[in-house]
């Protein structure tokens, strides 16, 4: 049993010594990842019941500035929907999180547009 499987698979886990989101599709096939910018990893794979590479996953780097919330906040992330669309300039972003602040729970967006340096064209999108 790997150590993932020994912690339990979570879809999405935030760090704060590092400032990293990570989102990633249950029971996916991992395939590779591609650094998009200086900031996001888009990590590509096979939907269960796919035959096709979709996004099945991303990290995104210095998270709690983007989101303008302290670290402690995205650690109680209670709901999270991304949209990832790539045409052959751009690689957009859209991300949607739900999280606990002061025990309300609190809204906060963020869209990401990066120059797209060779990620196939592509729309997806992740809900957790």
């Amino acid at each position: 049993m790997s150590d993932a499987e020994n912690r339990g698979f979570r879809p999405v886990d935030y760090d704060p010594l590092v400032d990293s989101l990570f989102v990633s599709v249950p029971n996916r096939k991992y395939e590779y990842s591609i650094m998009v910018g200086k900031d996001l990893i888009l990590d590509f794979g096979k939907l269960p019941g796919r035959d096709k590479l979709d996004v099945v996953g991303f990290e995104l780097l210095d998270a709690s500035k983007k989101f303008r919330v302290d670290k402690h906040v995205l650690a109680n992330i209670k709901g999270l929907r991304a949209e990832i669309t790539v045409n052959e300039k751009w690689v957009k972003l859209a991300i949607s999180l739900v999280v606990v602040q002061h025990k309300k729970e609190r809204k906060r967006s963020k869209v990401l547009e990066v120059a797209n340096l060779g990620v196939p064209p592509l729309a997806s999108s992740i809900s957790v």
